[in-house]
């Protein structure tokens, strides 16, 4: 019972933060270099929901502004990319690809600030959004929020 409540209470490790942090980073790369699918862009638009739901738990705040910049420009990239009815990566916009980044920055410094009983309960809430909102989601592993 101990050991739950002291892993509740701590901070992600270095490991977890990889485990979370990994896939986003990588999706980053793959839409920066104009090669993106659909699942590299769902990755980029649940990260930045999480981050929106850590802002409005309150924990770390302050980073609104930026994240609504980020999630508008998700959807511009993926209005373009789905013109034709399918999937076909696109090139950015600069103010996308600044906007989205700092997104990715702002969400890794969240993380780190974050307990993984914070971590679980944002990403709870910005589950719930998504699917009040007739969104699809696509559960990964959560050993580590």
């Amino acid at each position: 019972m101990m050991s739950l409540v002291v892993r509740q209470v701590t901070r992600l490790t270095a490991a977890e933060l990889g485990h979370v942090l990994g896939p986003i980073e990588a999706s980053m790369k793959a839409l920066r270099e104009g090669v993106a699918s659909e699942l590299d862009w769902s990755m980029l638009a649940s990260a930045v929901e999480i981050a929106i739901a850590v802002e409005d738990k309150g924990v770390v705040r302050g980073m609104r502004g930026h994240l609504e910049a980020a999630e508008r420009a998700l959807q511009g990239i993926k209005l373009r990319a789905m013109a034709t009815g399918e999937w076909a990566p696109t090139a950015l916009y600069y103010q996308e690809l600044d906007d989205v980044k700092a997104a990715v920055e702002l969400h890794r410094f969240q993380l780190e600030q974050l307990s993984s009983a914070e971590a679980t309960k944002a990403l709870d809430l910005a589950t719930g959004r998504v699917r009040a909102a007739g969104g699809r989601v696509i559960e990964r592993d959560r050993s580590a929020a």
